[in-house]
């Protein structure tokens, strides 16, 4: 796969070189793509993965690839513009409203760029729909994390399957329908399964990631605060306080050490853990069941680590 990043990566200068004629959009285009390459581009390389396992031929996935990697992108300087944070990201220094134009115009190139993939109309058509299909489940699932109006676990699975994880089917979906003409209900089954696992994971690491994205000071509702808040006693009452707005975070920024140590009582990292690892070995127990050859499912895997 490692060869692979270099073909998507000349797709993505390409496109913006060809698309992108104003000077100064062209520069700062491509300052955000070079932060993306910085990345892993797991979902691009997904893409090119579930091509080739399921038997495509060619060079065209790789514009297709790029296309994937810049509808991510696009969406990510649209998610970190809206909630505020990862403000180390290259498009958090520009001013809000280029970095607004760059995110419009790079999802806007991402359809381009697939269209003008060398596939057959039809699987265009179908790749396409797709995109539009997983992008509007998106933006509505960033709506339900925005209005942070989850009330249970299943909301939370709910907004998941939604957003990161719909992605992420997209990614693989639409190589193997590129690949086979056919979309796959067990690819897109085994991928919600990896996406729930890899945002539970996530919202792990950020409940108490005091430095910079901090979903406790943020009272953001994921299921690691969705669980601490229904594990609390009457004496720890005040959390759900802060939750609930009824006081402000100067008014509890003093009891860090205490979040953390009535997190670590509650069993919230017990529990998420769990639930996260559930999800995986979901993923790992579909992979299985395909009709891939060792070779590709032992890829397949090794993504998901």
């Amino acid at each position: 796969m490692d060869g692979y990043a270099q073909l998507i990566e000349k797709e993505l200068r390409e496109g913006l070189r060809a698309h992108f004629s104003v000077p100064d959009l062209y520069e700062h285009g491509i300052a955000c793509v070079e932060e993306k390459l910085r990345e892993s581009m797991m979902f691009s390389r997904m893409t090119v993965l579930h091509y080739r396992a399921f038997g495509g031929l060619g060079n065209g996935i790789y514009r297709a690839a790029a296309a994937v990697e810049l509808m991510i992108l696009s969406l990510d300087i649209i998610d970190d513009l809206q909630d505020k944070d990862n403000k180390e990201m290259v498009w958090n220094r520009m001013s809000p409203d280029i970095a607004l134009n760059i995110a419009i115009g790079l999802l806007t190139l991402s359809q381009q760029m697939l269209l003008t993939s060398e596939f057959t109309q039809e699987r265009l058509s179908g790749a396409v729909r797709l995109m539009n299909e997983q992008v509007l489940g998106a933006i509505n699932g960033q709506t339900t994390d925005l209005l942070n109006n989850i009330k249970s676990e299943e909301d939370y699975i709910h907004m998941v399957k939604q957003k990161s994880a719909g992605l992420l089917v997209a990614a693989c979906m639409i190589g193997t329908l590129l690949a086979t003409g056919e979309s796959s209900g067990a690819v897109r089954g085994y991928a919600e399964e990896m996406g729930i696992a890899a945002q539970i994971k996530n919202d792990i690491r950020d409940l108490v990631n005091w430095d910079n994205k901090n979903d406790f000071w943020n009272r953001k509702k994921t299921l690691p605060t969705l669980y601490l808040l229904q594990s609390l006693s009457e004496e720890q009452g005040w959390i759900t306080d802060y939750f609930e707005g009824r006081l402000q975070m100067e008014d509890v920024a003093h009891r860090r050490e205490e979040i953390e140590s009535i997190i670590e009582h509650s069993g919230t990292y017990l529990y998420t853990s769990v639930r996260m690892r559930t999800h995986y070995y979901n993923y790992l127990d579909l992979v299985g069941q395909l009709g891939l050859s060792p070779s590709w499912k032992d890829q397949m895997l090794a993504m998901a680590d």
